[in-house]
């Protein structure tokens, strides 16, 4: 599907946002799709929740659709639990523009990809920078901790008054890009904005307490069976964790309550690639990659149609989980070694 000619995309690669070219496409608007990457987590639910209740405040008509379940953990965000899946979507009126929030391809975007055409005018709002830059306006920060921080900057250029609920989206989407403030994308501008979102009143640490502290028993159980086949490679440079679908079955637990496993994998000293490995049917595997001391996991992922950002990516193998798995490993000590 062609969605937008070359010679009208403009890219913006700064800091500060385009609010000129941003808002002009806004105010010609009718209909706008908000949407973000499939399998949503913190920082694509806040950032949609947050972008549609700014348009619904200019008198826009919004149509936000997702593609995969919101995990529990994010329940509390107001909004979350109104968010159609694209089978679930009612007919509306053409949709003249789209809000596409941190998808470096349009392909991220899953089923809502359906509702774009030619002729949708795409606003691309990402900080991954292997962003194919596929709109007609195109902010890509690569220095920007998360979308939800971009966003914050955006608000406060516009003069829009940011209220209470859409204080949490902004802060749950930095706060989960972030790894709780832990990764190095994490700057002064990154604290500054969480402490203005803190003065708004929302409770900080009831939302991190929420996400990160509020298991339930499955995911316990599911933890300490991902965890007890734990394996190492490479003189103990490459950490794997493996998620089949019998340890959900076994653990009663959802897919999404394996969200955040991967992390584990760094966690163990003398690692500088973490894989976790999903089945997902007889044929399909997912790859979540992380890494330290230089090692480019979104060049890894690309490879296989994935991308994300330089210490932390994903993407999904067409193959058995074990050929997946043998395949991976070939490559990450292939690059360990080169």
């Amino acid at each position: 599907m062609k969605l937008m000619k070359t010679t009208n995309k403009i890219l913006f690669e700064q800091h500060q946002p385009p609010v000129k070219e941003i808002s002009d496409i806004i105010e010609r608007a009718a209909v706008i799709l908000v949407v973000s990457h499939l399998e949503p987590d913190g920082d694509a639910l806040g950032t949609q929740l947050a972008v549609g209740t700014y348009l619904e405040s200019l008198g826009k008509r919004v149509v936000r659709v997702r593609d995969g379940v919101i995990p529990e953990k994010y329940s509390f965000l107001k909004g979350a639990d109104n968010i159609p899946t694209f089978e679930e979507l009612k007919p509306s009126d053409k949709i003249d523009t789209a809000i596409i929030l941190e998808c470096p391809n349009v392909n991220r975007v899953g089923s809502g990809k359906q509702l774009l055409t030619e002729d949708t005018i795409i606003i691309n709002i990402d900080h991954h920078r292997d962003n194919d830059v596929y709109g007609a306006v195109n902010w890509i920060n690569t220095g920007a901790s998360s979308v939800g921080e971009m966003l914050f900057e955006y608000f406060e250029a516009v003069d829009y008054k940011i209220d209470f609920d859409t204080a949490e989206q902004l802060y749950t989407a930095i706060l989960t890009d972030t790894g709780r403030f832990r990764y190095k994308s994490t700057t002064q501008r990154t604290l500054e904005i969480a402490g203005k979102l803190v003065g708004t009143g929302i409770d900080s640490q009831m939302i991190c307490d929420t996400v990160y502290y509020n298991l339930r028993p499955s995911s316990m159980i599911l933890t300490g069976k991902v965890l007890n086949g734990i394996e190492f490679y490479e003189n103990n440079q490459i950490c794997a964790l493996t998620l089949t679908n019998k340890m959900l079955e076994e653990a009663k637990a959802e897919r999404s309550e394996s969200d955040g496993f991967v992390d584990f994998t760094l966690f163990n000293r003398g690692v500088t690639v973490g894989l976790f490995f999903k089945e997902v049917d007889e044929s399909t595997t997912k790859v979540s990659l992380r890494s330290k001391n230089g090692i480019n996991v979104s060049a890894i992922a690309s490879q296989f149609g994935g991308g994300g950002h330089f210490n932390a990516a994903g993407c999904q193998l067409d193959l058995p989980l074990e050929k997946a798995r043998e395949k991976m490993l070939q490559i990450v000590k292939e690059v360990l070694n080169g």
